[in-house]
């Protein structure tokens, strides 16, 4: 079977070499009509592939929806997107498939060391795979299906493949926050989450946290982002100074991109990141915190996704954490802001999820939704003030007088320091 190149690819004999082994093992229509096959590459990451149909009856068998961003590694994660089996558009599909639908331009990659019986592992079109396949099982439909094949990545082209592959409107940056992180990263980060209770064991992040009640890839950066940027600022401080600075926690961008800040500290520190005593202390205590407070609103008559979450949520999670590091060199106040608060009076919940969603500061405009439900520097920088509030007695909870307290505090103190604008 002829295998040319085309114009704007760089002939590669192990690229060939590869080719002809895919061609020998999976039945392709320009096989079976032998058709010359060209090799393209890749203007940017300079990737090989090339461009052929397979059956639905030859798909079934070979292709693997579980594909990996390291093919070294042995834990099994998925590092594409769930597969959404009740999604209307995904049940269109399926319907199309097994009316003979042909769809075109699903990627793959041929690659035999992991999984070796399913040699081609999708990272684009993972869901018109398995409607492919279900058309297949259900109704004995196959057709030919146009694929883009890869050959021989590289860890960078791999990543490049699946970012690319997933990128449009309905993908959240959950999952290209989750791809980055296992590959230019490695595995630390969800390894430390499953240490330290934030993730079940050999539980992954979710691909899309609107929809996981779990913590998501850049929750867990700006956990551990704002635990040393709380512990730097804590060093500096005495006992009586603690509560009067404006502290601003940080929030990791999510994206395309490593956020500056979590990348700088990961490079500064390297491995002892990973098991810093004080961080893994604090993320136990988070972990339970969280614990307590979804699971007093799952038992409670106001059990919504808010109030469950609402230790996740990016202004309560970096300021906790920004907290927990802060009150390093403050043993007796850390040991408080590392308890579980009891619920206040009449309130099920440590967080009292439901004042602080109605929670008003008098200067708050009428659409404020409420304290530590936004990710803005304002919620966060009275997150702060709500937690260290709370460490000065150890008996203190969550009711109305102290978050009013801890927010007129909030409010004084941005006032006074410098560069307040109104």
């Amino acid at each position: 079977m002829e295998i040319n190149y085309d114009e704007n690819a760089i002939k590669n004999k192990g690229i060939e070499k590869a080719v002809e082994v895919f061609l020998r093992d999976i039945d392709t229509i320009e096989k079976a009509k032998n058709v010359p096959i060209f090799i393209f590459q890749d203007g940017v990451k300079k990737s090989y592939y090339i461009r052929c149909a397979i059956s639905g009856e030859t798909i079934s068998k070979v292709i693997s929806l579980d594909a990996r961003l390291d093919p070294e590694s042995d834990d099994m994660f998925r590092d594409n997107r769930e597969i959404l089996m009740t999604h209307t558009t995904f049940l269109r599909m399926r319907i199309d498939a097994e009316n003979a639908r042909e769809f075109n331009d699903i990627i793959a990659e041929y690659i035999t060391s992991y999984l070796p019986e399913k040699p081609l592992k999708v990272w684009g079109g993972q869901h018109r795979s398995r409607a492919i396949i279900d058309a297949l099982i259900q109704k004995k439909v196959s057709r030919y299906h146009g694929f883009r094949v890869y050959f021989c990545l590289s860890k960078e082209q791999r990543n490049e493949l699946a970012l690319i592959s997933n990128t449009n409107i309905a993908v959240s940056n959950d999952l290209f926050d989750r791809q980055l992180e296992e590959t230019y990263m490695g595995p630390h980060l969800r390894k430390w989450c499953n240490k330290v209770g934030l993730l079940k064991p050999s539980e992954d992040f979710p691909d899309a946290g609107y929809r996981a009640e779990r913590i998501t890839t850049q929750g867990a950066r700006s956990f551990i982002v704002n635990y040393f940027k709380g512990k730097q600022a804590g060093e500096q401080l005495s006992g009586d100074q603690l509560d009067r600075n404006v502290y601003e926690p940080y929030l990791c961008q999510s994206g395309i991109f490593l956020d500056e800040e979590y990348l700088k500290l990961t490079e500064q520190m390297g491995d002892k990141l990973w098991v810093d005593k004080g961080m893994i202390e604090a993320g136990k205590a988070f972990a339970k915190l969280h614990k307590a407070q979804y699971e007093a609103i799952k038992k409670s008559k106001s059990n919504y996704r808010v109030f469950r979450m609402k230790t996740l949520m990016p202004s309560v999670l970096s300021a906790w954490s920004y907290v927990a590091g802060l009150l390093q060199p403050h043993p007796s106040r850390l040991q408080v802001h590392l308890t579980v608060p009891q619920p206040p009076k009449g309130c099920p919940d440590p967080l009292n999820a439901e004042e602080t969603y109605k929670f008003r500061y008098y200067q708050d405009i009428e659409t404020y939704r409420g304290l530590g439900t936004r990710s803005i520097l304002k919620d966060r920088q009275r997150m702060v003030q709500v937690f260290l509030a709370r460490t000065v007695d150890p008996e203190a909870t969550f009711d109305k007088k102290l978050l009013n307290q801890a927010v007129n505090q909030a409010t004084a103190l941005k006032f006074f320091s410098k560069g307040y604008t109104a």
